[in-house]
């Protein structure tokens, strides 16, 4: 992926959000089958990037289901097409690059359905400034195709295209296929023969319009008469779609599948053979994955995925199981130690976590990672690293820890309320706006809060908290605090007349608040 950093941020971002969303998408959709689907290549359903030091990765399909165990790669578009991104030259940027004929091939549709463009310019004096938003909102649209990775390596692809240097000067192959435009049933079917075209008639549902499609010679058509088909559907293709019964899950591996996949010659099937056996608290496969763990010329990032199951599935602590690969010279395998520290989850390695967030003689994005890690676990103990990241002198590394409470939820909301009391100032306001950030309080917190309110000494930051809140939380207690406390009640008053104002959208410090003079 190194063209990829060819790419505007901006642009690169979006990309990195449509996989996210298709992903999560392909998870929903395969979870209605009896699926339980989870990462198997790390990150797959996030946009967690760090710039300063480029992941390692290897390439492998994005999904795995710890039930059947079958892989699922997602390639999500923002409009209904068989393409893909392929390197004729370079092997490991192959299309089907470390994938095998079983493996399967997700394409959902991804669609922005809101599109909110905010931008303002200024010059005062000799500085100028720049602002600009975008928020989008994001589903996946219509049906979600799905292809074995054989099928397309059966069938050659019809047509091939680079993109420009500001996309990474990436090549697309694609294959023809036809795709329902709307909600129906397959009214007629004709097969194209070698030399003639076919065609399938589909009639919509909230019409009774009948539509037409020809069918090219070398398609197959997918459906048959009186099937119901989808927006998005593929009707024709030369490849194969799985039908709704080859996608229900099995229920289970098939025999003997841990030990085919962890001999594998093929790194990847090692690799899910690790994590399958760790998702599934596998300790029969103790004896290969340790052997895997110690082998010097195994793939660093299978070695990784054997250190967490070692950690998690057999109770290596997290120093033995990772130590070595935290002290590598090779940052790219220190992030990924990190990364696959908060996989494993346990007791010790969220302590380990702890430690590399709270060093400052650790470099900048082993901290980041380790914080971003100690999200993932969501344990308490994880959460009040965390909050005490709060105190530390590095203003990004507390947007980071912000960010990881704010995902972390309602688990954390608790330990978050009384982070508004502690010694550190700085700890208290990150309590505060994660607080803000969840947007809503359960109702024993929100009775905590007002609790505060009505204290003798009320902390300035509760007082700022439950003005960014809805004032329905407050409704109860807004009475008697105008008779108690009258200026609590107009500091109150004004926060939510400021939050629930049209100048709040957009308001931030004046840019020059922001400048640090040279």
């Amino acid at each position: 992926m190194a063209r990829l950093s060819f790419k505007p941020d901006s642009s690169f971002f979006r990309k990195i959000v449509i996989g996210a969303v298709g992903a999560r998408g392909v998870c929903s959709d395969l979870a209605g089958r009896g699926h339980e689907v989870v990462e198997l290549e790390r990150g797959a359903t996030d946009t967690k990037l760090w710039k300063d030091v480029k992941r390692k990765r290897v390439r492998i399909p994005d999904l795995v289901c710890s039930r059947c165990g079958v892989r699922v790669e997602c390639r999500t578009k923002t409009s209904p097409e068989l393409s893909m991104s392929h390197s004729p030259t370079d092997a490991e940027r192959a299309w089907d690059y470390g994938m095998v004929d079983g493996d399967w091939i997700a394409f959902p549709v991804c669609l922005a359905d809101e599109d909110d463009d905010w931008s303002r310019g200024a010059l005062a004096r000799d500085v100028s400034y720049w602002r600009q938003e975008n928020r989008s909102r994001w589903q996946v649209a219509g049906h979600v195709n799905y292809f074995r990775v054989g099928s397309f390596r059966a069938s050659l692809h019809a047509r091939s295209s680079t993109k420009s240097g500001e996309e990474g000067a990436e090549t697309f192959i694609g294959w023809d296929a036809i795709f329902s435009s709307r909600d129906g049933v397959v009214e007629a079917v004709a097969q194209p023969g070698a030399r003639s075209s076919g065609s399938i008639t589909v009639r919509r549902h909230a019409d009774g319009h009948a539509y037409t499609w020809r069918v090219k010679p070398g398609s197959q058509v997918a459906v048959s008469v009186g099937d119901a088909v989808v927006d998005r559907q593929v009707l024709a293709s030369p490849v194969t779609p799985l039908t709704s019964t080859e996608l229900v899950c099995a229920g289970s591996l098939p025999t003997n599948h841990l030990a085919f996949l962890l001999q594998s010659r093929e790194r990847t099937q090692r690799f899910a053979g690790v994590k399958l056996a760790r998702l599934r608290g596998d300790g029969s496969s103790r004896e290969a994955i340790t052997s895997l763990h110690r082998d010097p010329e195994e793939d660093v990032y299978v070695r990784l995925e054997a250190a967490s199951y070692l950690a998690s599935v057999c109770a290596c602590p997290a120093s033995d199981a990772f130590g070595a690969y935290l002290a590598s010279a090779d940052e790219q395998t220190q992030l990924e130690a990190v990364i696959a520290l908060g996989e494993a989850a346990t007791d010790s390695s969220v302590a380990l976590l702890s430690e590399f967030v709270s060093d400052p003689g650790k470099p900048y994005f082993l901290r980041s990672a380790a914080a971003w890690s100690l999200s993932q676990t969501g344990s308490g103990a994880a959460t009040q690293a965390l909050i005490r990241t709060f105190g530390d002198v590095d203003l990004a590394l507390r947007e980071e820890a912000l960010d990881g409470l704010v995902s972390l939820g309602a688990g954390t909301q608790s330990l978050l309320l009384s982070g508004l009391h502690d010694a550190d100032a700085a700890v208290r306001a990150g309590c505060a706006e994660a607080l803000r950030q969840h947007g809503d309080l359960p109702g024993p917190l929100a009775a905590d809060l007002i609790a505060e309110l009505r204290s003798p000494e009320t902390e300035p930051w509760a007082v700022w908290l439950a003005g960014q809140l809805p004032r329905e939380h407050f409704r109860a207690a807004i009475s008697e605090l105008q008779e108690r406390k009258p200026e609590l009640h107009y500091a109150l008053s004004l926060l939510w007349s400021f939050v629930e104002s049209w100048i709040a959208r957009h308001w931030e410090l004046h840019p020059a608040a922001r400048w640090v003079p040279a």
